[in-house]
């Protein structure tokens, strides 16, 4: 079969990288709405490659030159900076603490990772018992993960992605932690995944492991890839770069360390564009449409952008407007009181004007306070006037139920609505379900 004819499970395309150095989540969310000091660091700058159906591709590289990161963008957990990803299958990715809840045991993050990954109930039902008999955990299956080794981690976390059938396995230095007897079960349920046509990404530092299983090599190192070929090519070049580093005095190693974290750090999209140019260049005329395309190829930044100065005047204005509307709802106040009582907005929220709110839509849950022996002696001497006034302005007590309108409860207890209003002080006529009214004398039934 011709390269040509070759399935492309995987397109990885300009891929970058940028984290921003700022101390904590505050401080990032910060940074979109004013300029701060903080450094940008370049995980990865610039990844191309392709992997094929049925292809074992094994990623090295020293620590920290962003394999874990390119295996987290290539499962969809981790967005690129730039550049694109194109995956054709569904993704399975085996890393520590990947996909689980510590607060859950291991039988509950089987069956919740069983369903993120689309299995129903009845086959993760299917598949539990030998889910549990792969992972070798035993009675501890329903122990919560929070309490287990790495190693037991990594090995739920196969076993579940093992028998979960993806197109395209993601192996994130899981198997590193394991046993000797369950990395060689494991290497087989593998080999198992590659003769049934899966595409498989094998970080490891474990050079053992990656002759055995690979067939091609990529060499990530500190973003960039270095080589990309058969896996005794790559390796060759890989073990000749390890041993020069092996080679170099302490002070060497500490200078090196600093050229390699500076140029992460100095890295920008704009150099990128003109190495991919000068590339194309030297292949060949670049028409000005295409230098256009590389442009926008290399500069398309996915996700959040920093925001410019209308966005942050957008932003706030629209802040502004849903505290406006907020307070205006609460506070019961049309349009035409707000704009004639501005200041309302604010100093409604005295104390007795709230008390008094909640009175009027029945939200108030003050306790009448027994009566003293002289309030009751007035409420005696004075009930006769009140008698007397209730012949006038006699009232009923009704509570707004769901549906009901002003209109409503007017016919009902044929009085008007502007009555009603005026009796209970209501505000634009709004009724609430629950809230009790004063129906006026002359309204009753």
């Amino acid at each position: 079969m011709t390269q040509e004819d070759k399935v492309v499970k995987v397109r990885v395309s300009n891929v970058t990288k940028q984290y921003q150095m700022a101390p904590t989540r505050t401080d990032k969310v910060k940074s979109l709405f004013y300029k701060d000091d903080y450094p940008d660091f370049w995980a990865l700058q610039g990844v191309d490659f392709e992997a094929y159906e049925g292809e074992t591709i094994a990623i090295v590289g020293t620590n920290g030159s962003g394999k874990s990161t390119l295996m987290k963008i290539i499962s969809g957990i981790v967005p690129p900076t730039t550049g694109k990803v194109t995956v054709n299958g569904e993704v399975s990715l085996i890393a520590i603490n990947a996909g689980l809840r510590g607060g859950m045991t291991g039988r509950d993050n089987i069956r919740l990772k069983g369903m993120l990954m689309g299995m129903t109930d009845a086959e993760i039902d299917e598949k539990m018992a030998d889910i549990i008999d792969f992972s070798e955990l035993g009675p501890f299956i329903d122990q919560q993960v929070k309490n287990y080794s790495s190693g037991m981690k990594s090995k739920l976390g196969f076993a579940i992605s093992a028998y979960s059938d993806p197109d395209i396995l993601i192996i994130d230095e899981a198997l590193s932690v394991g046993d000797a007897t369950f990395a060689k079960k494991s290497f087989q349920k593998i080999k198992d995944f590659k003769a049934a046509g899966k595409t498989i990404f094998f970080v490891s530092h474990s050079m053992g492991q990656v002759k055995e299983m690979a067939d091609r090599v990529i060499w990530l190192d500190y973003g960039q890839v270095r080589s990309f070929d058969k896996a005794d090519k790559t390796l060759a070049e890989y073990k000749e770069y390890t041993d020069s580093i092996k080679k170099l005095s302490n002070q060497e190693q500490t200078d090196r360390m600093k050229n390699i974290r500076q140029a992460q750090l100095d890295f920008s999209l704009d150099k990128y564009f003109n190495e991919k140019l000068n590339d194309a260049n030297q292949r060949g005329l670049v028409t000005r449409s295409e230098r256009e395309k590389l442009y926008r190829t290399t500069h398309h930044i996915n996700g959040v952008k920093k925001l410019n100065f209308f966005g942050k005047v957008g932003l706030t204005l629209f802040a502004f407007f849903l505290l406006f509307m907020a307070d205006k709802i609460v506070l019961n106040m049309s349009f035409h009181r707000v704009f004639a009582n501005p200041t309302h907005l604010v100093t409604n929220w005295r104390p007795s004007v709230v008390a008094k709110l909640n009175r009027t839509h029945g939200r108030s849950t003050d306790t009448p306070k027994p009566k003293t022996e002289v309030e009751k002696h007035n409420d005696n001497k004075t009930s006769n006037n009140v008698a007397t006034a209730s012949k006038e302005v006699a009232v009923n007590r009704y509570q707004v139920k769901d549906g009901d309108t002003l209109d409503q409860i007017a016919k009902e207890f044929h009085t008007s609505v502007a009555a009603i209003s005026t009796a209970n002080n209501l505000n634009g006529n709004f009724i609430a379900p629950g809230q009790y009214l004063d129906i006026p004398a002359g309204g009753l039934k």
